[in-house]
């Protein structure tokens, strides 16, 4: 029953405190959430950035709460009614007849959906929370999320290890470690995901000695349509290794054993460098920090360097160090200034009393959202966002789990490369080299690039199918380009969209062909013409054994019922 659904998704939601359900309270509290859901005749935001403008529910035009809604929803009514899934950025949906969306309370009942759906060739396509903002996971003919199975099964201190139902959240799993003195290795900059999506869609954070999550793990539990379900190990040699990074396409994943590490603080270190600065000093922070990462700032001769290292006993100090250098200094001012001025003669201008409480990524958004799409507009945002770091520079100290994480800014198209840059001994110079050639033609061309232009590195990945895939001792580079879609008018927003996955991506895919770099299958859009297809086809072919994965594909699920257009474009159909 929809009704049914709705309970269910709402007990994931990290707002399901009764409180919150129809007070102003709610709306002020999902704004700052990363995960909530709403149905509208089955509407689900799967940590959906729309939040923050959308009801609860909405049917035939009626907006209610929840507690309200479950007077609204009838079983009579389900029949002809459908299940909406948004993505996290907002930049795709898709409606799926609630007779094909499921949702199993048991490993049980899943093992049922698949069988049946195999049988009937039945398209049933695995999702997560909906966090990838190419919607890979979408498919109107039919989908199933693990939501329900999000048990944490074992914490097993002796081997290091941690085995989930592949619906339970990170952030599920991180608290439940922590209680044990644990933590994850790495995370990805959103721990919402669920741990399923997590780790067969290869996400990764940054350390040039740390691989991508797929790589610590030890076991994986699929069902699959053909073969029923299986539990695949390092034991099972390749087959494993393309199983880690399976896409969701080999079988669906009921449950994830991973490498765990014992809990840690880091000290957080955030400053700012001159382009020339971080190209001569990016080898030596490579090697001396544990986790590293860059903001390019595009049109500013600033490039913001965070760096996370365990605490030792020099760490507090440092943090005290900059809480003094840091009293009386108001890192948001350049932001609000310019917001009142470029306000000061609208019909409600911006005021030191209507900005107070805001939060970095609402006042950038705010700036955008005067001209997105103007160039010299954008470049004066990204002077007021250089002027913000430079005086945000300085120290903190919390736990690994809290710190690896970070807030990605509002709704968003991005777009992140994958490209191999030599090893972790000998730095071939492509991570730099790429980021020289993408700003000099973003720059050249005029394109309204908002900021920052983020890179991260990585260690190599085992998984045949991980865009870092490549032999130990390996290092890669990931460099993601984003356009905020900070407006709700329809032809702004669409002009925003049609900017950034034509112009904007096709100067990266460019910049990118010199580097065999590929997308992270997160961020992988569908191509728009023959020349793209064909370009991405032949690209994919060179990284990836597709045939050796395709066959995969047919030996555990050859109705094709687990995949979508988006995957049967790109690898081809199993065979």
């Amino acid at each position: 029953m929809l009704l049914r659904k709705a309970i269910r998704l709402w007990k994931t939601n990290p707002l399901n405190d009764a409180r919150f359900l129809s007070t102003g309270a709610f709306n002020q509290q999902k704004k700052n959430s990363k995960s909530w859901i709403t149905a509208s005749t089955g509407a689900i935001l799967l940590g959906s950035a729309v939040a923050a403008s959308s009801p609860l529910f909405e049917r035939h035009g009626i907006k209610t709460t929840v507690l309200e809604a479950a007077s609204t929803i009838s079983a009579d009514e389900e029949e002809d009614e459908t299940t909406t899934i948004i993505n996290w950025s907002g930049t795709h949906s898709v409606q799926v007849a609630n007779k094909n969306y499921f949702e199993p309370e048991t490993t049980a009942e899943l093992q049922q959906i698949v069988a049946s759906c195999h049988e009937k060739g039945q398209p049933l396509r695995p999702v997560g929370s909906a966090i990838s903002p190419n919607a890979i996971s979408f498919n109107s003919g039919g989908m199933i999320s693990l939501v329900n199975l999000d048990r944490i099964v074992k914490v097993d201190k002796e081997n290091m290890t941690v085995t989930v139902e592949a619906g339970a959240r990170v952030s599920q799993v991180v608290d439940a470690l922590r209680g044990h003195g644990l933590t994850l290795p790495n995370l990805a900059s959103i721990a919402e995901q669920q741990m399923g999506g997590f780790t067969q869609i290869g996400a990764h954070g940054t350390g040039a000695k740390i691989p991508p999550v797929d790589e610590f793990v030890t076991s994986l539990k699929l069902v699959t349509p053909a073969r029923g379900t299986v539990e695949l190990t390092k034991d099972d040699g390749e087959m494993f290794q393309l199983a880690k990074v399976g896409l969701g396409c080999l079988g669906v994943v009921s449950e994830v054993t991973m490498k765990v590490v014992p809990a840690h603080n880091l000290l957080e270190h955030t400053y700012v460098l001159t382009r020339l600065q971080a190209k001569a000093q990016l080898n030596d922070l490579l090697k001396k920090h544990k986790h590293i990462r860059y903001m390019w700032i595009p049109y500013q001769d600033t490039v913001v360097v965070v760096t996370n290292d365990e605490e030792d006993e020099n760490s507090a100090k440092l943090v005290q160090m900059s809480k003094t250098n840091r009293e009386g200094v108001d890192s948001f001012k350049p932001l609000r200034d310019l917001l009142k001025e470029l306000s000061k003669d609208s019909n409600e201008p911006f005021t030191e009393e209507n900005l107070e409480g805001k939060g970095f990524g609402e006042l950038r958004d705010s700036l955008l959202a005067f001209k997105p799409m103007n160039g010299d507009h954008v470049k004066i945002v990204n002077e007021a966002e250089s002027k913000f770091w430079k005086k945000s520079e300085g120290y903190q100290i919390r736990p690994s789990d809290e710190l690896l994480q970070f807030d990605c800014g509002g709704q968003q198209w991005v777009f992140e490369f994958c490209f191999p840059t030599g090893t972790y001994d000998n730095n071939a110079g492509n991570d730099i080299k790429f980021m020289e050639n993408l700003l000099r033609k973003i720059e050249t061309e005029k394109i309204p690039a908002h900021a920052p232009i983020e890179q991260r590195w990585s260690a190599n990945s085992n998984s045949l199918m991980s865009p870092a895939h490549g032999p130990d001792g390996g290092l890669t580079s990931w460099v993601g380009i984003i356009f905020y879609l900070p407006t709700d008018d329809v032809k702004e927003r669409e002009e925003i969209t049609n900017r950034f996955k034509g112009q904007y991506c096709d100067l990266a895919r460019e910049v990118g062909a010199e580097f065999q770099a590929v997308s992270h299958w997160g961020k992988l859009e569908m191509p728009t013409t023959g020349e793209q297809f064909l370009k991405l086809r032949k690209l994919m072919q060179s990284r990836y054994p597709l045939e050796k994965f395709n066959s995969a594909r047919n030996y555990y699920d050859p109705k094709n019922i687990l995949g979508n257009d988006l995957l049967n474009t790109v690898l081809g159909k199993p065979k």
